[in-house]
């Protein structure tokens, strides 16, 4: 049976904004975790006498269950009902960061960490789903924004705020005070999102679990290919993890194929991928999303090795670009939707400009890191302008029945984006031990997305509705 999309009369009335307020507090919370956790990395090797590689699985096992479940999270949240799943992944959530906080082992920190993902799985397909059916137009295109200036503030806040937390020490908590300050932020949380979010009435369907099986087995082992894999050197056992994982997302797909020609509940879609702008635009996600976060890898790890820097100033130094990317969020809320592709190919001029500028700043051994700072803030302003009209065209011609695979598969592909950032641009800068080199070729890969965008135009331009 097919779920019925309703609008909640209270949404439509103005208190659709409260809304989004409560569920982007749930998205930087996750997106604060993506990060925060790296910058503690070297405390809690030293406090649980474990090996770096141990602590790397403890920081990367979030990732590894956020990413691989997020699609199956949206379509239980479209069965099951946004609310409840939404509510359900805040207090996953915020239980796993306190058994994280006062974990006695790594055993326990890296299942702990696990379980965050499971909940930041369950949480953050739900907002896209939130802003697609109860905006429309500019409002649309505003909720956008701040769903996309969200996702990079907490990403660039998490290695600011870890650094800083640890350095406060507050109640001698050290790096635990990274977890557990989820806590007391989940708790209130919970609360305002029950008294706050709507309840719109759904038909429940069976879930597709040998799809869920498929799918986050195949993801699990991509994604643990280019996060661990990369630390080691990229061994053979990581090359043949990738290769299982890809076969085993063919199969997926065409297990979605076949059920869905079976008339069979699916995780996912296949017509999604017929829809217009849907490939491209999570081509573009994808194109955009791996330089922003090499962009923190990068920096932050040539600040310290460079320069001498602790981990929270590598991460007060990134600040400007999250900023930077806040301020140019704003910007397609205030252009016309007919000129949205404009404003995402100016945007990726400017973010490709300002890392080819970057680039020549820091070909030395010692960088300007004030004038680096400012040139940051250009490219977090580029990359913001081009972010949330590229979201709003992937998935402007969704039905609204496939909302739900929609929210999950964009959201899928931008936290993989994030993983693979990491793992391309963090291996070209540990190849070359040059940041200039790692900033051109970021460069090229996101001056690629403008031309693609040209091209789609151009087909499209010949193509009826």
């Amino acid at each position: 049976m097919t779920s019925q999309v309703a609008v909640a009369p209270d949404a439509r009335a103005g208190h659709r904004w409260v809304t989004l307020a409560v569920v982007l507090a749930g998205q930087f919370m996750a997106s604060l975790d993506t990060t925060v956790g790296n910058v503690a990395a070297p405390d809690i090797g030293t406090e649980l006498q474990v090996s770096a590689g141990t602590v790397r699985l403890a920081i990367v096992a979030y990732t590894l269950l956020y990413a691989s479940l997020l699609i199956t999270g949206a379509r239980i949240g479209a069965d099951r009902g946004r609310r409840r799943v939404f509510l359900a992944g805040v207090v996953v959530f915020t239980v796993a960061s306190a058994a994280a906080g006062a974990a006695p082992s790594a055993a326990v920190l890296v299942g702990a960490r696990a379980v965050q993902g499971i909940g930041a799985a369950l949480m953050i397909p739900q907002i896209v789903s939130v802003i697609q059916i109860s905006f429309t137009d500019s409002a649309r295109a505003r909720a956008l924004s701040a769903f996309s200036a969200m996702i990079s503030i907490g990403g660039a806040v998490g290695l600011a705020a870890g650094g800083g937390l640890i350095d406060l020490d507050l109640l001698g908590l050290g790096w635990r005070s990274v977890f557990l300050v989820n806590v007391p932020i989940g708790i209130v949380l919970v609360v305002v999102a029950a008294l706050v979010l709507p309840r719109v009435p759904v038909a429940e369907r069976r879930l597709d679990v040998p799809g869920v099986v498929l799918l986050t087995c195949g993801a699990i082992l991509v994604i643990s290919a280019l996060t661990l894999g990369t630390d080691s050197g990229r061994p053979p056992w990581s090359i043949a993890a990738a290769m299982a994982g890809v076969a085993v997302l063919a199969v997926f797909a065409a297990h979605q194929r076949r059920t869905s020609r079976r008339g069979r509940p699916v995780l996912v879609e296949p017509a999604l991928f017929t829809t217009r702008g849907v490939r491209p635009g999570l081509l573009g996600l994808l194109l955009l999303g791996t330089p922003y976060t090499g962009i923190l890898f990068c920096v932050a790890a040539d600040l310290q090795v460079r320069h001498g820097s602790t981990a929270g100033v590598a991460g007060y130094a990134l600040l400007p670009l999250a900023i930077g990317f806040g301020i140019g969020g704003v910007i397609p809320s205030l252009v016309r939707p007919g000129r949205q592709r404009v404003l995402l190919i100016g945007g990726v001029v400017i973010a490709g400009a300002a890392l080819l500028l970057l680039a020549w700043l820091t070909r030395g051994e010692r960088w300007p890191v004030a004038a680096a700072a400012v040139v940051l803030g250009v490219c977090g302003l580029g990359f913001g302008a081009a972010f949330s009209p590229l979201f709003a065209l992937t998935v402007a011609h969704v039905r609204r029945v496939n909302i739900p695979d929609a929210s999950g598969m964009a959201t899928t592909v931008i936290q993989f984006s994030f993983v693979a950032g990491v793992a391309v641009f963090g291996s070209v800068y540990q190849a070359t031990g040059h940041l200039a080199t790692a900033f051109v070729v970021m460069a090229v890969v996101v001056l690629v997305a403008p031309v693609l965008a040209r091209l789609h135009t151009l087909r499209e331009a010949g193509t009826p509705e």
